[in-house]
């Protein structure tokens, strides 16, 4: 399998990096990135992408990420973790109790500023903080809005602090670590952070490449890997698209959760003309122009003018495996299933449902603006 997603688990060590060197050593593929870092002394989930998956992870960096983290109170870092500087403080632990900190960790829920940490891998007029940072440097970093959706207590022992959160993708969790210690009073750095979840991708669901790498040769190494890869889904959407309304753009969120890849084909002119009577008011590379520029889409194709047989031969070359049709969508729809099946694809269709179709409807609108 040359490309496709896979869940790793990275273990507490080695860096991002590292992780992705390993899967090129093992499964001989150099076209291997993942969709957010992790700090060398975490572990936890990576989304990796392998091949042409690789230019579609920027859909998955952004999703919000939930973490278990382990606080060390009564003391600080440098770094805010433990490969720091730990410096004590005076800790009392018959004043921090279990009901102070519960109120302490609902006050983080919400939107709010942070400033990135200098020991980060944020850039700085293209320098990583971190190399900054080892040069005894510390420069000014703009503050960013971050998310905290969840925050909750698992456990609290002496000067032992587990927590689990659920936040926004950017959010440095060992900022969030030495501000509960600020707030409580005390004095805290993150000593353990696991990430379980990137949106819906589960930590559970993910394979161990340390213990691949070690135990065995190569190949049932990779045999062990590969049967892990979700190979990619494609997913076609098409349509005349004379111009993006919030209709279309809900036809495309919907055709994108149905797979990891997204494709569109924009009908030409004389196939709009012949199937709506009409010609668009848009030409065919203005058109293919706003396709593009709507994030979800990941390549578009400009459709052909043919036979229905044509038409059809155009669909299956692009080797969909789910096409997803709009609410009304009626050209080239009839037997769909049996024309793919006939040109050696088997496939499933999809009819999706409508956005607020007595408002955001092409026809409607043109109608309102007097065409």
């Amino acid at each position: 399998m040359d490309s496709g997603f896979l869940l790793i688990n990275k273990p507490s060590g080695p860096t991002s990096h590292d992780a992705i060197y390993t899967l090129r050593k093992i499964l001989g593929i150099k076209k291997i990135g993942h969709a957010g870092t992790l700090d060398p002394f975490a572990e936890g989930l990576l989304l990796i992408g392998i091949g042409d998956a690789t230019k579609l992870l920027r859909h998955y960096v952004g999703l919000d990420k939930m973490y278990e983290a382990t606080l060390k109170l009564g003391a600080t870092s440098d770094t805010q973790d433990r490969t720091g500087k730990i410096q004590e403080t005076k800790y009392k632990q018959d004043t921090t109790t279990k009901s102070k900190i519960e109120n302490v960790l609902k006050s983080f829920i919400g939107k709010q500023k942070q400033t990135p940490p200098m020991h980060s891998a944020k850039k700085i007029d293209g320098v990583r903080l971190y190399k900054l940072a080892r040069q005894g440097k510390e420069v000014e970093r703009k503050a960013v809005e971050i998310e905290i959706y969840s925050i909750n207590l698992i456990s609290f022992d002496k000067d032992i602090l587990k927590i689990q959160c659920r936040v926004s993708s950017g959010t440095f969790i060992r900022t969030l670590a030495e501000d509960i210690g600020k707030k409580l009073g005390c004095g805290a750095y993150l000593e353990e952070l696991t990430r379980t979840h990137i949106g819906k991708f589960d930590l559970k669901d993910s394979v161990d490449i340390s213990q691949a790498s070690v135990t065995g040769s190569l190949v049932s190494a990779r045999d062990d890997i590969v049967h892990h890869i979700t190979p990619l889904k494609t997913v076609l959407a098409s349509g005349t698209f004379d111009g993006i309304h919030p209709g279309h753009i809900h036809y495309f969120q919907q055709a994108r959760a149905l797979g990891q890849r997204l494709i569109c084909i924009v009908g030409r002119d004389s196939v709009v003309e012949k199937i709506k009577g009409k010609k668009p008011k848009l030409s065919e590379k203005e058109r293919i122009k706003l396709v593009k520029l709507c994030e979800e889409i990941d390549r578009v194709f400009l459709g052909i003018h043919g036979s229905d047989a044509e038409v059809y031969d155009f669909v299956a070359s692009l080797k969909p495996d789910i096409i997803a049709l709009g609410y009304d969508q009626k050209a080239y729809t009839n037997g769909l299933k049996e024309e793919m099946k006939a040109r050696g694809l088997s496939i499933e269709v999809k009819r999706l449902v409508s956005f607020n179709p007595k408002r955001f409807k092409s026809s409607i609108i043109d109608v309102g603006r007097g065409k």
